[in-house]
């Protein structure tokens, strides 16, 4: 027999399990729109929604990394367009099109090794610190192209980010789409499986345990800034080649959407715990409920706020959840 005992014990299971904190939303934003609107499930959509949540998930495996060993990075945003940029100022240039793609992500690993030397080493609080960079960096790309896209880019170049792998079906699988789940498995086992993993959750959790028991903690954050930088840096590759050009100004208030969506998948933003499948779920929920609203043709000025309402209520969860743990 089923008693109010075992109903309070099984929901405070089901609150424990982080990922459930979107995996339910997500599901029932699926069920609704749908019941609104009769395309919203069909093949084209669900591959539009996966192309544009993995850019947003790309760059989110970094920052899970990051939120969780206790850092944060409002620069990413910037280093999406640097990125972008420089690979196709180069690609122009005539470089070969591999060369440039290192480069640019190089450049990227710069913007973050410059991240983790004022947090870690100057001592900066990351807010500062990284909002600092960020306008060094967009300052630096509406410099140098004085606000001005760069395009054509090669033909090869574009293949990247507009032709399929495979087709499952009706469904088309796009090359991002297959890039950013072969990142999200690799960060996946990374984080779950490796002491790099392990060491990632002790330092967001309580850094100064983590000192006492052998742990650098300043190496590990440093190199969670490198690799949120490099990410980044290979989602505004991915979007130049996609577009076919690389504009100065794109990227601005990527940084929000990227740390709502792991806020959203459950990430903590105390540090020491979150996941890569939670983080799927967040990039992917924020892709679908755009794509809801304006298919039911809902005002992009009221989308702010539903978005904004769905974020403290990501947060508000995150903290009932820990409240439940202790």
């Amino acid at each position: 027999m089923i008693t109010t005992g075992k109903i309070k014990k099984g929901l405070i299971k089901l609150i424990s399990i982080r990922e459930m904190g979107v995996a339910i939303p997500l599901v029932i934003a699926v069920l609704f729109f749908s019941s609104q609107n009769a395309t919203f499930f069909s093949s084209d959509n669900i591959i539009n929604i996966l192309r544009v949540s993995s850019f947003t998930f790309i760059t989110a495996i970094g920052m899970t990394f990051l939120l969780t060993a206790g850092g944060l990075d409002l620069s990413v945003g910037a280093v999406f367009a640097f990125s972008g940029m420089v690979c196709a100022m180069l690609l122009t240039a005539g470089i070969a099109i591999p060369i440039a793609i290192i480069l640019a992500l190089l450049c990227g690993g710069l913007v973050g090794t410059l991240n983790g030397a004022l947090v870690q080493i100057v001592r900066l609080p990351p807010m500062i610190a990284t909002i600092a960079t960020m306008y060094i960096v967009r300052g630096l790309v509406l410099g140098i192209r004085r606000g001005e896209p760069i395009f054509p880019l090669p033909e090869a170049f574009g293949k990247i980010g507009n032709t399929n792998v495979f087709s499952i079906g009706t469904l088309s699988v796009p090359y991002i789409v297959m890039i950013a789940l072969v990142l999200g498995i690799i960060a996946a086992f990374i984080l779950k499986y490796t002491s790099f993993g392990r060491m990632i959750f002790a330092v967001g959790g309580n850094d100064e345990t983590s000192r006492l028991a052998g742990i650098s903690v300043r190496q590990i954050r440093f190199s969670a800034y490198v690799m949120t930088a490099m990410l980044a840096a290979t989602t505004g590759i991915l979007s130049s080649s996609r577009m076919g050009s690389a504009q100065p100004n794109v990227g601005v208030g990527f940084e929000m959407q990227v740390i709502a969506a792991c806020v959203i998948g459950g990430v903590s933003v105390n540090g020491g715990a979150g996941s890569i499948l939670g983080t799927l779920f967040g990039s992917i929920f924020m892709a679908m409920i755009t794509n809801g609203m304006t298919m039911i043709r809902i005002s992009a000025y009221w989308q702010q706020l539903i978005m904004g309402i769905i974020l403290v209520l990501a947060c508000s969860l995150d903290q009932i959840r820990q409240r439940v743990r202790k």
